[in-house]
């Protein structure tokens, strides 16, 4: 894991039980477009955590169904992404995104002044 923040929370006195592994998912930025495309494969297994780098010149939308708008990432940032915490509504706190989930991504078309990109408990 780069760039600080905390690291993927377990709950007091638990450990990892299972042996974490890694997933890459790459964009070609001269790809993207104003609808939706596959980032990648859907997960193979649940996320813990996860950063999201757009090294590309431009900014881009991040969405979890393939319509919605979830979340923005400027050019040249990262998003990093990690469990929310033990009292999350899922009742495993160490999941940030389900066993097959299908990231979408998009290039932002219009030039906004400023975003909010909240994660929130459903």
């Amino acid at each position: 894991m780069s760039g600080g923040g905390d690291p993927p929370y377990f709950p007091e006195g638990e450990m990892a039980t299972e042996r974490l592994g890694f997933e890459l998912k790459e964009f070609n930025a001269a790809s993207l477009a104003a609808g939706y495309a596959d980032f990648g494969s859907p997960m193979s297994a649940p996320v813990v955590s996860v950063e999201i780098f757009n090294a590309s010149n431009v900014d881009v939308y991040i969405s979890i169904d393939g319509t919605t708008n979830h979340m923005r990432i400027p050019a040249n940032s990262v998003l990093p992404i990690y469990p929310y915490n033990k009292h999350n509504h899922n009742n495993d706190s160490r999941v940030v995104f389900a066993e097959g989930t299908q990231l979408s991504i998009k290039q932002v078309t219009t030039n906004g002044t400023g975003y909010i990109s909240a994660n929130v408990c459903t």
